[in-house]
C-alpha cells in the first residue's frame, strides 16, 4: 500500500482545520506526481461535493485534490500563517503551510497501459490493475467513500472514456 504522501497530507491539513484524509493504493503501479491541470484532460469529473478531481488523458487516470479545494486549503494557509502573533509561531506555521501546499499540488496517477478495467457497479467506481488487484478501492477524503461520490452521469461518462482509449476508437 502506498499511503504515506496522502497521510502525511492528513497531517497537515489537520493543521488547517480540513478534516482526515486518508487513502489505500494497491498495486505498484499508482505513482505520485505533480498536479494535473485539468484544461489538459480529455475527461476530467469531481465529486459532488467538490473536493476530489478524477481525470483521465491520453495516458493516465489522475485522482487529485479539486482546484477549488487546492484554493480553498491555500486560503486557510494564508491566514494562518498572517494570524501567528510571535515570529516562532510565525516560522513553524510558514513551514508547515509550506509543505501543504507542495503535498497538496500532488496527484496520484496510473497509466492507462497499467489499468484492465474500470467500470462502475452498485454506485461506486472501480479500477482493476492490469495484475488483477483493485486500485482506489480504499480512497477516502473527509469521511466520504471518494470512488462512490461521482454522480452516476459522471462516473458512466469517466467509464466510456476510459473504454474508448483502451480500444484506440
Amino acid at each position: 500500500m502506498k499511503t504515506a504522501p496522502l497521510v502525511l497530507i492528513a497531517l497537515l491539513l489537520a493543521s488547517t482545520g480540513a478534516h482526515a484524509t486518508s487513502m489505500s493504493l494497491s498495486g505498484d503501479y499508482v505513482r505520485w506526481v505533480e498536479h494535473h491541470d485539468v484544461d489538459d484532460a480529455r475527461l476530467a469529473i469531481t465529486t459532488e461535493n467538490g473536493k476530489v478531481t478524477l481525470l483521465i488523458t491520453q495516458c493516465v487516470v489522475a485522482l487529485q485534490l479539486s482546484d477549488h479545494m487546492i484554493r480553498k486549503v491555500k486560503h486557510k494557509l494564508r491566514d494562518k500563517v498572517e494570524n501567528q502573533d510571535d515570529a516562532l509561531g510565525r516560522a513553524i506555521v510558514s513551514a508547515v503551510a509550506g509543505s501543504v501546499r507542495e503535498m497538496i499540488d500532488s496527484s496520484f496517477e496510473i497509466r492507462i497501459q497499467d489499468l484492465r478495467d474500470v467500470t462502475y457497479e452498485d454506485g461506486r467506481l472501480r479500477f482493476i490493475g492490469r495484475n488483477g488487484k483493485a486500485i482506489f478501492e480504499e480512497s477516502e477524503f473527509d469521511d466520504d467513500d471518494v470512488m462512490s461520490s461521482f454522480s452516476e452521469t459522471d462516473a458512466r461518462a469517466f467509464v466510456r472514456e476510459f473504454h474508448r482509449l483502451k480500444t484506440g476508437s
